[in-house]
């Protein structure tokens, strides 16, 4: 009967393991693993500036799913909105007519991708990570503005900041929603 006892308590110990990892994994106390962040930001261009992205929010080490996919959301809005106001500033300041309307377009663009952004913002704290679909426009979006622009242009380090930090969200929140 002893050995039973034992056979039994070393079953409940291993349950207890496997939940306890499995929860330590993303549990809310313990934020998103370096290696569930890792596997996200792997698919990115960049992972270790997918990862400085997230991690420049301080929830992020004490985030779940949920919250991760509203501060990637968060992050590329914010720097959407920064780019946004970067051209709107350099199309009110050029005199040039033509570079005045590739600046427009651009000006355009990122209003859109502000729309865009807001809307999934919407779904992310509604919890309807799987409505999420329209991220990869966002990158469309940028490239559009960018190739719309002189070679000479100033803005292709602005670009490439709000590529990353969109490419982020867009993993961020596949990985949610396949995982929700």
């Amino acid at each position: 009967m002893a050995s039973g006892n034992h056979f039994f308590s070393a079953a409940i110990l291993l349950v207890q393991l496997v939940l306890a990892s499995n929860y330590s994994f993303i549990c809310p106390s313990y934020g998103i693993s370096q290696d569930v962040l890792a596997t996200i930001c792997s698919q990115t261009q960049n992972q270790e500036t997918c990862e400085k992205i997230l991690e420049s929010d301080p929830r992020t080490k004490s985030a779940d799913l949920s919250l991760l996919s509203l501060i990637s959301l968060e992050l590329a809005t914010k720097q959407a909105t920064k780019t946004y106001n970067t051209f709107m500033g350099l199309q009110g300041n050029s005199s040039d007519p033509s570079l005045r309307r590739s600046l427009g377009k651009c000006v355009g663009l990122y209003q859109d991708m502000k729309r865009k952004l807001q809307a999934d913002l919407r779904l992310s704290r509604q919890k309807q990570f799987k409505k999420i679909t329209g991220l990869g426009q966002l990158t469309t979006l940028a490239y559009n503005c960018e190739n719309g622009l002189p070679s000479d242009s100033p803005t292709a380090a602005i670009t490439e900041n709000t590529l990353l930090t969109i490419q982020s969200a867009i993993y961020v929140n596949e990985f949610v929603s396949h995982s929700t």
